[in-house]
C-alpha cells in the first residue's frame, strides 16, 4: 500500500474523529428524499476469511449481487454474497490491492497500488490480463464497452488513463490530469466517469474522453471512495458527518445513510439498489437498503379531478438520471375510489402526464401510489391526495 495513501487516510480519520466526537447514527439521519437503513453488517479485525485489517479501500458489486472487497492490508480480494456469506478470495502475496472493479463480462479488475498494474481475473481467481501503468495504480473502473480506467498517482503526476483492448492487448487510448490526488474511479451506466480527488475534497464527473462535466464538493472531509448506482447517481462518503450521501449527477442531495461512527473508505451499489460501505472504524462491510417503511413522497398535485372516469395526473420523475424512459404502474385508492394506469413510460427528470382510468370515482381522500421499475428494480412512492369526482 502506498505510504501517501496511509498518511492521507490517517489524516482523514483523525479529522473525522475530531469533528464528530460522540455523534450517533440517529443524530445524522436527516435526509433530503429517500432514507436508507442498515440491514446487514459483516467482518471484524483479523486475517481469516470474512475478516479485514485496518484498511480495505475497494468495493465492487457484480450483476448477481456478489460483493468484492479489496482487503488491502491482508493483500487479497475477498468475495461475498449480497448478504455477506464468504465465497472465495484472490491472494496477492506481498502486494496491497488498492481497488477492485467488475467489468461487463463479470471479470474482476484490481488496481495494485505501487506495483503499478491493473490486473484482470475471473471471479474464481484465474489470471487473465495485466495492464502496466506509468505510476502507482490507485483506483480502477470498467465500462460496458470493455475499456478500463485507472487512476495513477506518483512523482507529483496524477492522471486518469483509459485503456482500450486491441489486437489482444490493452493500450492507452486517452488520459487526463488536473487532480490533486485521485483515488477512486467509477463508471456510471451512461458512460460518464466519476473520480474522487482526496486532497481537493471533491468528486469530479467526466465524459469518456476526459471532458469535465461538473464536480461535487462533498462536505468538509476528504472523499476516499465513491459508488454509482443503476440510475446514474453517485454515493460519496461524508466522514465528518459519519454518513454516506447520494447525489444526482448535478450534485443535488437525494438521500443519506448513516451508521454509528461510520468511516466509509469505499462504497458500492448492488443490482437491487442496496448500498455497501466498508467502514474503517469497525473493520466491516455495512449494507444499507432503502427504508420502505418511509416511502418518498410522490411528486404529484395534492388534488386530482376525475371526469368521465378518467384523470390526468402530473408527475415529475426525480432521482433517476438514466435511462431516459422507465416503466411504472400507478394507482389511486380510497373509499369508493379506484384508479389505475399500467405500463407507463416516464422520462427521467422531466414533467410527465399520467393518464389514469377509474372504475370507481367518488370525492374524498385517497392514496396515490406509483411503482417505478427503474433499471429492473422496483421503487415505490406514495402520497395522500384529495379526489374530486365530476
Amino acid at each position: 500500500m502506498s505510504g501517501l495513501r496511509i498518511a492521507m487516510v490517517a489524516a482523514v480519520l483523525a479529522a473525522g474523529a475530531t469533528l464528530v466526537a460522540g455523534a450517533t447514527a440517529g443524530s445524522q439521519a436527516q435526509t433530503a428524499g429517500a432514507t436508507y437503513k442498515q440491514v446487514g453488517k459483516w467482518g471484524k479485525t483479523g486475517a481469516g476469511n470474512g475478516q479485514f485489517r485496518s484498511n480495505a479501500y475497494g468495493l465492487a458489486t457484480a450483476k448477481n449481487g456478489d460483493v468484492f472487497v479489496a482487503d488491502t492490508d491482508n493483500q487479497r480480494i475477498q468475495r461475498f454474497s449480497a448478504s455477506g456469506a464468504f465465497k472465495g478470495k484472490i491472494s496477492f502475496g506481498g502486494i496491497n490491492p488498492q481497488d477492485v472493479a467488475i467489468d461487463g463480462d463479470g471479470n474482476v479488475w484490481v488496481a495494485t497500488g505501487t506495483e503499478s498494474e491493473g490486473r484482470q481475473f475471473t471471479p474464481d481467481g484465474r489470471s487473465l490480463e495485466t495492464i502496466t501503468t506509468p505510476r502507482s495504480a490507485e483506483g480502477i473502473g470498467a465500462d460496458a464497452e470493455g475499456n478500463v480506467y485507472i487512476a495513477t498517482d506518483g512523482d507529483n503526476v496524477a492522471r486518469v488513463i483509459r485503456y482500450a483492448k486491441a489486437g489482444g492487448t490493452y493500450s492507452e487510448s486517452k488520459s487526463w490530469g488536473g487532480f490533486e490526488t485521485p483515488h477512486d474511479v467509477e463508471v456510471a451506466p451512461d458512460g460518464t466517469i466519476w473520480v474522487s480527488d482526496n486532497i481537493a475534497l471533491n468528486v469530479r464527473r467526466f465524459d469518456a474522453n476526459g471532458k469535465l462535466l461538473n464536480s461535487i464538493k462533498a462536505g468538509s472531509s476528504s472523499p476516499v471512495g465513491v459508488g454509482v448506482d443503476l440510475d446514474c447517481n453517485v454515493w460519496v462518503g461524508d466522514i465528518s458527518q459519519r454518513r454516506i450521501v447520494k447525489y444526482s449527477p448535478s450534485g443535488r442531495v437525494l438521500a443519506t445513510a448513516a451508521s454509528s461512527d461510520l468511516i466509509a473508505q469505499d462504497i458500492a451499489v448492488g443490482p437491487k439498489g442496496d448500498v455497501y460501505a466498508y467502514d474503517g472504524s469497525s473493520k466491516a462491510v455495512i449494507r444499507f437498503a432503502e427504508d420502505r417503511s418511509k416511502p418518498a413522497t410522490a411528486n404529484v398535485p395534492g388534488a386530482i379531478t376525475v371526469s368521465g372516469g378518467r384523470a390526468k395526473i402530473a408527475y415529475t420523475l426525480s432521482g433517476v438520471a438514466c435511462p431516459e424512459v422507465v416503466g411504472a404502474t400507478a394507482t389511486v385508492t380510497g373509499p369508493g375510489i379506484s384508479g389505475k394506469a399500467a405500463g407507463l413510460k416516464l422520462k427521467a427528470g422531466a414533467k410527465n402526464t399520467i393518464q389514469m382510468k377509474f372504475s370507481k370515482a367518488s370525492s374524498g381522500k385517497a392514496t396515490f401510489k406509483i411503482v417505478l421499475k427503474t433499471n429492473g428494480r422496483p421503487t415505490t412512492e406514495t402520497r395522500s391526495v384529495k379526489v374530486k369526482a365530476r
